[in-house]
């Protein structure tokens, strides 16, 4: 078998896996919203797999929930129908990741014995493979912090840490498909080359020639701003600050609420983390409108409908966060992450590998 059709096989596989972490994603935010995420109070990683079968271990499972504080303080009033729901959501969480596990070390196994991927495929993977039993830990210690504590939900840290973790073994991933699409020493020998072409080429929707280090550098920026309104937009879910303030652009009828500062440390001030989280994302959209002007548009529109998911989310968020806004606006913004990775790979290669810049690179 030819290398580049290898390289296709491998490319898809993480192209599927990539689209099966943001599923999961989606899973998570179902879940966490439909205040689902600790109705299974125990950690099985093989027998867990399979569910509650008879009456008889239904209660089990229900009595084993009312013993923990969410249930005491505030679930206390659901029926046992209510918790099957609750606790299939959770189960379906579970199972996906472990579905997720399945589809990365069987076609591993498969595709290393017909010698479709090499040794290095192989230890990247297997890299894969422990990024993903981390996780699974993570997700474990997250959930075990609103059972042994007295809290109705976790810990907002460790649910920052968990989703942060997430998005850095979805950059794995993507890391992969652009590996696959393009061979790496020709990226290394052709760099100097494509820096000079795209330098002296117009690109055919801006109509002037671009700073190509300078769109590298906005690109990076761009990222790292990201990843972190990513990690404070995580905190702000995980203390569901969006319910103390479900007014826009006002906080309350504040430009500048009392008790803003009230906590010394910010990662436990809810009212804080809203204030900061709507803020900043001005900054990165700032910075996507400096790419916008230099000839990338797609992370910008990401970033509007991100904006505007924001603020339809946080206006109906009045007792309760919205379960269908709240998932958007998280799925959304993965998908700006997206765009923002393969708008700083595509820069690295002539071949436009993705349609996240609104340039042509020949």
């Amino acid at each position: 078998m030819e290398g580049s059709k290898k390289n296709n096989i491998v490319a898809t596989w993480l192209i599927v896996l990539a689209f099966m972490i943001v599923v999961m994603v989606s899973l998570g935010g179902i879940t966490r919203l439909s205040k689902a995420g600790l109705a299974i109070v125990e950690w099985r990683p093989i027998t867990g797999i399979i569910p509650p079968l008879t009456q008889k271990q239904w209660e089990e499972e229900f009595e084993k929930y009312k013993k923990i504080p969410q249930y005491r303080r505030l679930m206390f009033s659901i029926s046992f129908q209510d918790f099957k729901k609750l606790y299939i959501l959770e189960y379906l969480h579970r199972l996906w990741g472990r579905i997720i596990g399945f589809a990365v070390i069987f076609p591993l196994i498969v595709l290393s014995l017909k010698k479709v991927i090499d040794k290095t495929w192989i230890k990247y993977f297997i890299t894969f493979i422990f990024l993903i039993l981390v996780q699974g830990v993570l997700g474990w210690l997250m959930v075990r912090t609103g059972i042994v504590e007295d809290r109705i939900f976790v810990s907002p840290i460790f649910l920052a840490l968990h989703n942060t973790f997430a998005l850095g073994l979805y950059s794995f991933v993507l890391y992969g498909i652009y590996r696959a699409k393009t061979k790496e020493r020709e990226v290394v020998s052709q760099n100097k080359a494509i820096n000079q072409n795209i330098e002296n080429e117009n690109y055919e929707r801006t109509g002037f020639l671009p700073n190509l280090r300078k769109i590298k550098s906005l690109s990076l920026i761009a990222i790292l701003l990201f990843v972190f309104q990513f990690f404070i937009g995580t905190l702000v879910a995980g203390h569901k600050a969006a319910l103390l303030a479900p007014t826009y652009p006002d906080i309350n009828g504040y430009l500048i609420p009392p008790g803003l500062f009230s906590d010394k440390n910010f990662l436990n001030n809810p009212l804080f983390l809203n204030f900061f989280h709507r803020h900043f994302a001005l900054i990165l959209g700032l910075v996507l409108i400096l790419l916008a002007l230099n000839g990338i548009f797609f992370p910008i529109i990401l970033w509007s409908i991100q904006f505007i998911l924001g603020i339809i989310t946080t206006l109906n968020s009045k007792g309760d966060i919205p379960v269908l806004w709240g998932v958007l606006h998280q799925v959304n913004a993965w998908l700006l992450f997206t765009s923002l990775f393969f708008t700083l790979f595509n820069l690295r290669t002539q071949k436009n590998l993705f349609p996240f810049t609104a340039f042509k690179i020949k």
